[in-house]
This record gives C-alpha cells, sequence and structure tokens, in this order.
C-alpha cells in the first residue's frame, strides 16, 4: 500500500514549495524548511540533514505563517533523503481544563 493511499486525510498540495520555519519547543533552535503539502493531521516538508536529526528526536512548532502566528506541535514521522513527514501533536490537557 502507497503511502497515499495510507492517508485518511485530505492534503492540499503546493505548486511551489511554501516556506516555513521549523522551531524547537524550548526555543533553542530554529531552521527553514519548505512545505510540500499539509492536511489537518500532519505534513511534507523539505528540510536539511542537520534539521532531520534534531527534529527525529523531539517534537517541535512547524510556523506555517512568517509571523509565527499560525502554528502547530509536530514529531517527525517518516524520513527519505531531505523530504519528511510530520503527524501534528495535541499538547497534554491541564488538569483544569479536563474537569470543565
Amino acid at each position: 500500500m502507497s503511502m497515499r493511499e495510507k492517508r485518511r486525510k485530505k492534503r492540499v498540495a503546493f505548486d511551489n514549495w511554501y516556506d516555513t520555519t521549523l522551531v524547537a519547543i524550548d526555543g533553542t533552535w530554529s531552521h527553514n524548511a519548505k512545505l510540500h503539502d499539509i492536511s489537518d493531521s500532519g505534513a511534507k516538508l523539505r528540510i536539511s540533514s542537520e534539521v532531520a536529526e534534531r527534529a527525529c528526536n523531539e517534537e517541535f512548532f512547524l510556523m506555517i505563517t512568517p509571523d509565527g502566528r499560525v502554528s502547530r506541535r509536530a514529531k517527525m514521522v517518516w524520513k527519505d533523503g531531505s523530504d519528511i513527514g510530520i503527524h501534528f501533536v495535541t499538547a497534554p490537557r491541564s488538569p483544569s481544563r479536563e474537569k470543565s
């Protein structure tokens, strides 16, 4: 079964790769990336090998807009050369929000 056949969510693909930024959760690093396609659950990016080493070991923010107003918390789920697949994750809920 191909990668595309496993997808459950419809993806929006960009004709020209879209410039975006990956930022560490703790803010200690950030790197430019190119966004190829995106869905509600994840995205495909092109990154440098230096970024791949960092991104594969931890969660990070995908800054979708240049000003950072639109971002998603993510984790890398696959790598093929300089292309990676990421899955959007939800931050753990605080105990006060769970009781509401």
